[in-house]
């Protein structure tokens, strides 16, 4: 093999602490600041039992990721496992769509960022094209800063992850102690059935728990990735909750709906303005953390396709100094790029809704084959897997699966209406490169 094929070298590879930043930080991003004011107009305090059902749901999908990781420790994640237990056709399916919701996401993520950089600018509040400017240049920093190395990468991870989890401990602290139970009734103002909807809105939080999988071959070894994966998961599952019950508990039901800055405005209630401003800014940092995190999984999920044969082999070429997939990484930025270019012609809300809904379906659709692959793949090579029971396992496996599939049918048919026209999409790129292959 050649030098511009050669994997990602693993001497500093990824150890426990990078990769659980990297999913903490790809978990906890923007969302957490603006989901407060959806969960509250579209269920209400009911949709803290939309948290709870979804975090049992992710827990169990988390474990499925920890077990498959462990079993199938190579770079790709969701499209390893999917080429294994079903053969090369789904393999680049969900190759495809991880790589669309994670370039998709990034989108969102940067737009979302710069959102709240505007709130400390009147310039850049007032100016669509510096907002548009401003995305641009954060993705292709931030990508410049991955094609430098994993370890850059990383270190980048565990500076904002640490600095985006300050204000939000702060906040919990604090505001726990004011909690106004009050505040919780009603309870359903839309009636128990808007739990649904509202799992459908929280999946998009959960985003992010298989991101150690990703990186596989780059992690110390296959133990990582399954120990960081679960306290990964638990961490930010716990903050989450933490930050729900505690802004539901500070302002009414209708403050936190009408407000484009639920988490900021329950802050300066306790906290005072300085408290919204620290909030604010953890928002950017966080963004800008979450963004570094998946831009490092852009250029990590098309290498072990590329390197299959599945996807054209130049996404699979390494830089011959920094041993990273820049290739797949400056790819990535660009149609990230032509995305963040919508927002020309949209507005943030209409531009933010319309990529998010694409990104959504998109990584739920991964979850999928990942959990019947587990099923599958525990019976065919059980010495594989983790000493639970093949039997434990198939349990944990289905019963993930009937979740996700439960979450897809939240998300509405326009939603997966989206998604399978997508992955419709792939399928002439995909004997393209079958034919291209055979010539």
């Amino acid at each position: 093999m050649t030098n511009q094929t050669t994997k990602p070298q693993l001497v500093h590879g990824l150890g426990m602490v990078s990769m659980v930043a990297l999913i903490v930080g790809n978990m906890i991003g923007t969302g957490i600041f603006t989901l407060p004011a959806s969960l509250a107009s579209d269920a209400g305090p009911v949709s803290l039992i939309s948290w709870g059902v979804t975090a049992v749901g992710f827990l169990l999908l988390s474990i499925v990721y920890a077990d498959m990781g462990h079993a199938y420790p190579r770079s790709g994640g969701p499209s390893v496992y999917a080429r294994h237990a079903f053969g090369d056709f789904i393999g680049f399916e969900i190759a495809f769509s991880y790589w669309l919701s994670i370039i998709i996401g990034n989108a969102a993520i940067v737009i979302a960022t710069v959102g709240y950089i505007a709130e400390f600018s009147p310039l850049v509040k007032d100016s669509l094209l510096w907002q548009v400017m401003i995305s641009l240049s954060l993705v292709w920093i931030l990508a410049l800063v991955n094609i430098l190395g994993v370890r850059e990468g990383a270190s980048v991870a565990i500076v904002t992850t640490t600095a985006k989890l300050v204000p939000l401990v702060l906040l919990v602290a604090v505001g726990i102690w004011q909690f106004n139970p009050d505040h919780l009734t009603p309870f359903a103002p839309m009636g128990t059935s808007a739990i649904i909807p509202g799992m459908a809105l929280v999946a998009w939080a959960f985003s992010g728990l298989e991101s150690a999988t990703v990186p596989a071959e780059e992690a110390t070894d296959a133990r990582t990735i399954r120990r960081s994966t679960l306290i990964g998961f638990g961490i930010a599952t716990a903050l989450y909750i933490l930050i729900s019950v505690t802004v539901m508990g500070l302002l009414p039901n209708d403050v936190i709906a009408g407000s484009s800055g639920p988490l900021a405005l329950a802050a300066s209630q306790v906290m005072g303005p300085w408290g919204a401003t620290l909030i604010a800014a953890g928002a950017i940092v966080s963004g800008l953390g979450t963004l570094n995190g998946w831009i490092l999984l852009s250029g990590r999920v098309p290498l072990s396709v590329a390197e299959d044969g599945l996807f054209p082999k130049g996404l699979a070429r390494i830089h011959p100094r920094f041993h990273t997939p820049h290739v797949s990484l400056i790819i990535a930025a660009i149609v990230a790029s032509g995305m963040i270019l919508l927002r020309l012609s949209r507005s943030l809300i209409e531009t933010f809704e319309f990529i998010i809904l694409l990104s959504v379906l998109l990584v739920l659709v991964p979850h999928v084959t990942t959990t019947i692959g587990e099923y599958l793949l525990a019976r065919q090579n059980p010495g594989a897997f983790s000493a639970r029971s093949i039997r434990a396992t198939s349990i944990i496996a289905m019963a993930s699966l009937v979740f996700v599939v439960w979450v897809i049918y939240g998300t509405g048919w326009e939603a997966i209406g989206w998604g399978g026209l997508f992955l419709v999409a792939g399928v002439p790129v995909y004997w393209v490169m079958r034919r291209e292959g055979r010539g």
